[in-house]
């Protein structure tokens, strides 16, 4: 018999992925939404509103970041959570400081680059733990 650790029932990091893509999609799937709608020939006359946009995305990169903290609490690696500090720190501030596309498409890139080796990471011990588990 596989005896339980405290982690048994705990999902690998996937929540911090998840937030990652809600950035994502907060920065661009509005103005891809529009674009589709009119590709297919439906107007659309939706205004976005640019302050709650950088909020939502700004929440998004913070939350994400605080789900890789909680990850790198039980895996001990340092690099997703480096990442996902520095990422965040990009976003918010070319949110709120100086305004690039550029720097913003970079920063969610990275943002969801550290939330998936984060969720590999979680992945990987998981199996190893189950792995070591299932020898006694």
């Amino acid at each position: 018999m596989a005896k339980q650790t405290p982690e048994a029932g705990k999902p690998p990091g996937g929540l911090a992925a998840l937030f990652a893509v809600l950035a994502f999609i907060a920065c661009n799937g509005i103005i891809l939404l529009i674009a589709v709608l009119s590709a297919i020939g439906i107007s659309t006359s939706i205004s976005i509103n640019p302050h709650l946009q950088a909020f939502a995305i700004s929440l998004f990169a913070l939350i994400t970041l605080l789900l890789i903290f909680r990850d790198f609490r039980r895996h001990r690696q340092h690099g997703p959570l480096i990442l996902a500090a520095i990422s965040a720190a990009t976003l918010i501030g070319t949110m709120y400081i100086h305004y690039s596309k550029m720097v913003e498409s970079v920063g969610l890139l990275l943002l969801v680059a550290a939330a998936l080796w984060g969720w590999k990471i979680n992945r990987n011990r998981c199996e190893s733990k189950s792995a070591v588990h299932d020898d006694y």
